[in-house]
């Protein structure tokens, strides 16, 4: 009888310890009844205010370890707002990816991740459940990736030698036909329109011609003069040589202009598009704005509409530089520091990097580099 008590008082023992052990485990039961909404925002920052705002049209995949259960997807509707239903209580990791294309020549990569804890106790029994998710974003397009135009180290004051170069950060060709390249002149800060010194033209149709593609990961290089300037005597071997660039500024209505003739020609449309400027495309040695726009607005008279403008670039060796480009575009300037011909050129730290904010993008370099990024 007394060993008979001792069985008992251990098996009693025993379903006490299996029924506590059992209440630390996970819920056996998925009730299957949960809702979730997810939003997806994203800053916006190209006015002067800054906001957010929803993005539509995005897979947001939902995955939990608490089940053996496969993903769920959705896509964020026209709210920017993804609906997940009959799902069970658990620890849920919510993400999404996307590459945004808001106009032909930019793409946004933007990403997202958030966990949430979605239990019984944590919900206090709502079977609802809202949140929202912000998204990272870096910007991808057709940018100004390098500005080589304070010249090589002489003392002719010799600064022929400028370039600019191109470079396709998406992932799609892009195309060049009829877009314009601009030196800027001192702009109202919140403008709607840029005013403009030098406008040269691209040839082609813009948004819709085809003949001039600029592939993804490709530098283009556009030479103010497209020659071998290390032929100047005074300054053989200390500068570049631009014989092989991919495009030459030429204006038609200046007189005896150099025109390279195995290079193709940005020009200024036989003045339509030239304020009537009878020299070639030069900029300041040290300092000026510059714009890459679509060509879907080049009567420059009443400016050039911001809303065309793909690129633009500020730069000054100055500190203490009077900003001259509005902020949506730039919100500072690259450069300081750079001396006159001094030989060094202006490149982004990373190819196609663009935050719109040239003091973060750039760096000074102490040798250009046309057709190719620094190490």
């Amino acid at each position: 009888m007394k060993q008979f008590k001792h069985i008992m008082i251990i098996s009693l023992v025993a379903l006490l310890l299996v029924s506590c052990f059992l209440s630390q485990e996970k819920p056996t039961i998925r009730d299957g009844n949960l809702n979730i909404e997810l939003l997806l925002t994203i800053e916006d920052d190209s006015d002067s205010i800054s906001s957010t705002i929803p993005v539509p049209g995005v897979e947001v995949k939902l995955t939990t370890t608490n089940y053996n259960l496969p993903p769920y997807y959705d896509i964020t509707d026209s709210n920017g707002i993804a609906h997940f239903e009959g799902l069970p209580f658990a620890y849920y990791k919510a993400e999404a990816y996307s590459i945004i294309k808001p106009t032909p020549f930019t793409e946004v990569e933007v990403v997202g991740a958030k966990v949430l804890e979605l239990t019984a106790d944590s919900l206090g029994g709502e079977l609802s459940y809202r949140d929202s998710v912000t998204m990272l974003q870096s910007q991808r397009g057709l940018c100004i990736n390098e500005i080589y135009t304070c010249g090589p180290k002489n003392n002719i004051f010799y600064f022929y030698d400028q370039f600019f170069e191109l470079y396709n950060a998406m992932s799609d060709t892009a195309y060049l036909d009829g877009m314009l390249f601009l030196r800027l002149s001192k702009t109202e800060l919140f403008a709607d329109t840029l005013s403009v010194i030098y406008i040269y033209q691209f040839p082609g149709t813009p948004l819709t011609g085809r003949e001039y593609p600029i592939e993804p990961g490709e530098f283009v290089v556009l030479a103010g003069l497209a020659m071998d300037h290390n032929l100047i005597g005074p300054i053989r071997g200390k500068t570049i040589d631009l014989s092989n660039a991919d495009w030459e500024f030429v204006n038609e209505i200046e007189a005896g202009a150099y025109d390279n003739p195995n290079v193709p020609n940005i020009t200024t449309n036989n003045g339509k598009v030239s304020q009537k400027s009878k020299v070639g495309f030069m900029v300041g040695l040290t300092g000026d704005g510059l714009a890459l726009c679509d060509g879907t607005d080049y009567d420059q008279s009443d400016g050039i509409d911001i809303k065309t403008v793909i690129d633009c670039v500020e730069f000054s060796s100055s500190e203490t530089h009077t900003k001259e480009v509005p902020y949506s575009l730039d919100k500072s300037w690259g450069g300081i520091g750079q001396g006159k011909y001094s030989g060094q050129s202006l490149e982004r730290i990373r190819p196609g990097f663009d935050t719109n904010n040239s003091r973060v993008d750039f760096t000074i370099i102490n040798t250009p580099t046309p057709g190719y990024h620094h190490e």
